[in-house]
């Protein structure tokens, strides 16, 4: 899908959207992160992504691989959701590429995926990041020292 149209309608219109990704840009700028929001035409289906993720948890390669996801995609503007760029990140995070897409090309693992993707959601995760604390706390995006003090007094407080 259209990326500047997925966010117009996610957040309400493009002062939604630009309300919504100003602090992201401006977190990542202080915090001296590259990012490129300009290069980033689609929003793809994930997952196929998540699906590679969990396949390099499997090869002790999860976090190369996270890692890789979020450059291709925040930096370089690749489309996460095709075969060819999973396969590419595969290889360069010492995964064996060919048989990431083969295994993309079938429906492996594609059910528990679905059904760890809703229950995330029913936890209220909505956005990449999504920290989800204790078991409990779903605190979306980047969020100010303040928020996840009050999370950690929270949590402090149930025990």
């Amino acid at each position: 899908m259209d990326r500047r149209a997925y966010l117009e309608a996610k957040f309400g219109g493009k002062e939604g959207a630009v309300q919504a990704y100003m602090p992201v840009a401006g977190r990542a700028a202080d915090a001296g992160l590259e990012i490129n929001l300009d290069k980033i035409k689609t929003t793809p289906s994930t997952i196929d992504a998540h699906r590679l993720i969990h396949w390099a948890g499997v090869e002790g390669v999860q976090t190369a691989v996270v890692s890789a996801l979020f450059r291709a995609y925040f930096v370089d503007g690749r489309d996460i959701g095709e075969a060819e760029v999973l396969a590419d990140i595969a290889d360069s995070s010492g995964m064996d590429g060919s048989v990431v897409q083969r295994l993309l090309a079938s429906d492996a693992d594609r059910r528990e995926i679905q059904e760890m993707d809703a229950s995330a959601r029913g936890m209220g995760v909505q956005a990449v990041p999504t920290f989800v604390v204790a078991g409990q706390h779903a605190v979306p995006g980047a969020q100010p020292t303040e928020l996840w003090l009050r999370v950690i007094e929270e949590i402090r407080a149930q025990v």
